[in-house]
């Protein structure tokens, strides 16, 4: 079976609480013998994972030898406690100092290599952003949700 990888960003800061998740989420990731490039089980799927603060111009780089993307970040608010949805490239670039979106990388990566992975979004939703490392009670069992849904797209795709 050929092996196809799949790039994880786990993006956010583990010292401001429920801000996190993202990072935890690669970390159980990178523990779990399903994900780990040694794993030749079912799966057609060998995982990578890179963590970042904030996704910078240097990303659509990261992306561009990757057939899959699963930018897994927390989420201030939304209807769902966990949810994977399909992102694409955007018409406009926008560049800050402070962040890009994921769909700004995609479209970066297009524009410089002519590549475009597919990419998803794993919203999880947050409740507390002070300072501190820890996730609250109520991010944890959405990071547990999270898990099951990209360990059950994984498995599906």
């Amino acid at each position: 079976m050929d092996q196809k990888k799949v790039l994880i960003f786990g993006i956010g800061n583990p010292g401001r609480g429920d801000d996190g998740l993202g990072p935890e989420l690669i970390e159980r990731l990178r523990r779990d013998p399903r994900t780990r490039a040694e794993f030749r089980g079912t799966s057609a799927w060998v995982c990578e994972f890179e963590f970042r603060y904030q996704l910078n111009v240097e990303d659509a780089l990261a992306i561009k030898d990757h057939p899959l993307v699963i930018f897994a970040d927390a989420a201030m608010t939304g209807d769902k406690e966990a949810a994977l949805t399909e992102v694409f490239p955007s018409d406009a670039i926008a560049f800050t100092t402070h962040r890009m979106s994921p769909a700004s990388v995609l479209a970066l990566c297009h524009e410089l290599y002519g590549l475009t992975p597919k990419a998803y979004i794993l919203s999880i939703r947050g409740h507390h952003w002070d300072l501190g490392e820890g996730l609250s009670s109520r991010a944890e069992a959405n990071l547990n949700l999270a898990l099951a849904i990209v360990r059950k797209f994984l498995d599906t795709i």
